[in-house]
């Protein structure tokens, strides 16, 4: 009796024919060589041991996420990466992680059990050895440090230049000397500590310039610092520490730029940076903003926690305020940023896929880079100026954006104040007057400077004063730049 094994189509049948192939000589052998080699059988083992995600890694291996990237990190775990995912995206096959597991596991040292049978213990022994115990616990605290005292960042102090971490209990952990005589003092970095925060200040928020978070996963916070100095110039480093006080890497904000025929300097200062897991993969991106010192542009860029650039984009006018939300509903979030656009005058919000972050805003003349390729943003948009305020400044700005309960996006306007409501498809649901807008208005009026009346009919031109860039013009009827495709 012989095997056909082209003749089996069906995986399951395959692998019960898998050993049972008769030789010229009338004996069953295996040949699992000619099953391998079989276009069908090779296609589905090759299906059957890929993994193609963290998620599905740490459900094999029986842990969690954070676990896998540990081992890999700690211990070779082999996975692999895909050369379009920035580093994000990996896969791995059963065999490896096998054959892998196995050889950590592999007992390579005499068991505690089998020590201890050797050792004939005397019943009076036992008394002593809570006193041994307490005898070799205390001689390892004197010579090398308490064995449960791993320093664990929880705040901070600035003292001149130094930034210095401290434990919970206010202990200093390690200090690090930036040499920068003119750093932000303390109080300006505690506004600026863990979390963007509302404030009643112009712009209404305080983003973040010190961060404590495990942002590798490595079971230890880390400390992500941005050097900032009173005047502006001499700072512009994100610095990111491990818990030991260990610098890991250093990112520069900023670089030299030409807009038009003017060419900025490299001299830029945080607007703030965050750390969110934007595309639900378990992984941290860090996301900067900063403003050039003299004028425009600000440069919007993205980091993974090993401090490498994922994306970056540069807007001609300083960005101001930021979210991150899922617009789509494809269980990614969004990056939004607000600001001015200097071109034309007017407050902008600007939509970014982190997958895909590049190229420049939609400019001409002189608030064009040449060297930028045109920007990856999914919307850009540009608000209204009113009559009360558009001979107040040249250039209006959008200075803050909430995101709702009720799936609405709300922007506030810098000079008028008025307030601006967007559902997640970024159509204008409603334009709110602020009682400042109103009492502006009402001034204006008194003064002469305007006619207008404010109703029904200057709320409705202001709704349908907003500017969609569909990646050639701008138009007032909503539309993506780029498509989500």
């Amino acid at each position: 009796m012989s095997w056909d094994v082209t003749k089996c189509h069906d995986l399951s049948l395959l692998c019960t024919c898998f050993y049972k192939v008769e030789n010229q000589n009338g004996n069953i052998d295996d040949n699992k060589e000619m099953c391998l080699n079989h276009p069908k059988m090779s296609v589905d083992l090759k299906k059957e041991n890929l993994l193609s995600s963290w998620k599905e890694i740490a459900s094999y291996l029986d842990c969690n996420v954070r676990t896998c990237y540990r081992w890999e990190k700690k211990v070779g775990l082999p996975v692999h990466r895909f050369r379009d995912s920035n580093g994000a995206r990996v896969f791995a096959y059963k065999d490896e992680l096998d054959k892998w597991l196995a050889e950590r596991t592999e007992d390579k040292y005499i068991p505690k059990k089998a020590f201890f049978s050797n050792i004939r213990w005397n019943r009076s022994y036992y008394f002593f050895l809570p006193f041994v115990a307490l005898i070799a616990a205390f001689i390892i605290y004197i010579f090398l440090g308490s064995p449960l005292s791993t320093p664990k960042p929880a705040d901070f102090k600035i003292v001149n230049s130094s930034l210095i971490i401290l434990n919970k209990k206010g202990k200093e952990l390690w200090r690090y000397d930036t040499g920068i005589e003119s750093l932000f003092d303390e109080k300006v970095y505690r506004e600026h500590f863990q979390f963007k925060i509302k404030t009643d200040n112009v712009p209404p928020s305080s983003k973040p310039l010190l961060i404590i978070k495990d942002i590798n996963y490595d079971g230890h916070a880390e400390v992500l610092f941005g050097t900032q100095t009173q005047d502006g110039f001499g700072g512009g480093d994100l610095l990111c520490f491990n818990y030991k006080g260990t610098l890991l890497w250093k990112f520069q904000i900023g670089r030299e730029m030409k807009f038009g025929p003017k060419i900025y300097s490299p001299d830029y200062f945080f607007e703030g940076f965050d750390v969110c897991d934007l595309e639900g993969d378990d992984n941290l991106e860090i996301i900067i903003i900063s403003n050039n010192n003299s004028f425009f542009p600000t440069q919007l860029v993205m980091l993974n926690s090993e401090g490498e650039i994922l994306g970056e984009y540069w807007n001609s006018g300083r960005l101001s305020d930021y979210a991150f939300v899922d617009l789509n509903g494809d269980g990614k979030k969004e990056i939004i940023a607000v600001g001015p656009n200097n071109e034309f005058g007017k407050g902008c919000l600007v939509v970014f896929d982190p997958t895909k972050i590049k190229g420049g805003s939609p400019q001409s003349g002189y608030y064009k880079c040449e060297e930028l390729e045109p920007g990856s943003e999914k919307y850009y948009i540009l608000f209204p100026r009113t009559d009360v305020d558009i001979d107040k400044h040249p250039v209006e700005s959008i200075i803050s954006i909430d995101v709702l309960k009720n799936h609405r996006l709300s922007v506030l306007a810098g000079l008028s104040r008025i307030f601006y409501e967007l559902n997640y498809r970024l159509e204008i649901q409603d334009v709110r007057f602020s009682h400042t807008f109103e009492q502006m208005h009402k001034e204006a009026r008194l003064e002469g400077k305007i006619k207008s009346e404010l109703n029904e009919e200057y709320r409705s031109n202001l709704a349908k004063g907003l500017l969609y860039y569909d990646g050639e013009n701008w138009i007032s009827k909503p539309t993506m730049s780029n498509s989500w495709k």
